[in-house]
């Protein structure tokens, strides 16, 4: 089957500090904390005060897919996108940021649109879905959610999965031994 991202997922804007009370302080994702590798780094998380009533709308859950929407480099385009696996309702994301979170989760498998993603940006697809103004790069929404995105049936997801994560795992290994 061959849909879109946007078919398969809602798409929720980020949030930043808030002007009207009450707040919450909470931890915002932002682009700092994205590794090279695709990963949440949970040491640069900033706190700050939210709106009570954004929060409750912006929040993430576990499998959402946090994609840098503004920002990037000539050498690092926007669309890199990390993998949320942790408690619901614990943390927020920035404005520069959004969130991709599946609607049909018995179709969709989070970790493979999470890969599926990471094959998209390493293959250089999003340098065609940016644009640039005074050296800010900022994602081109109706282009990145109109991805085709290839579905094989659940178990084949899984399969896909389990095997890109064991050749990781193998990666992971090699380099711990040089």
């Amino acid at each position: 089957m061959i849909t879109s991202i946007s078919e398969m997922c809602e798409n929720i804007n980020g949030l930043w500090k808030g002007k009207k009370e009450p707040f919450v302080k909470v931890g915002v994702i932002r682009n700092a904390n994205f590794t090279k590798d695709f990963k949440l780094d949970y040491s640069k998380i900033e706190y700050i005060d939210v709106e009570e009533r954004a929060f409750k709308k912006r929040h993430l859950l576990n499998g959402d897919l946090i994609v840098e929407k503004s920002c990037g480099s000539d050498n690092n385009p926007v669309g890199r996108a990390i993998l949320y696996e942790g408690k619901d309702a614990i943390f927020s994301f920035s404005n520069f940021t959004m969130v991709l979170r599946i609607h049909y989760k018995d179709v969709l498998s989070y970790k493979y649109l999470y890969y599926y993603i990471m094959d998209k940006y390493q293959k250089g697809e999003m340098r065609l879905m940016q644009t640039q103004t005074t050296g800010l790069h900022n994602l081109i929404l109706d282009k990145y959610l109109d991805i085709p995105l290839c579905l094989p049936p659940y178990q084949e997801q899984q399969r896909i999965i389990n095997k890109i994560e064991e050749i990781f795992g193998v990666l992971d290994l090699i380099m711990e031994n040089l």
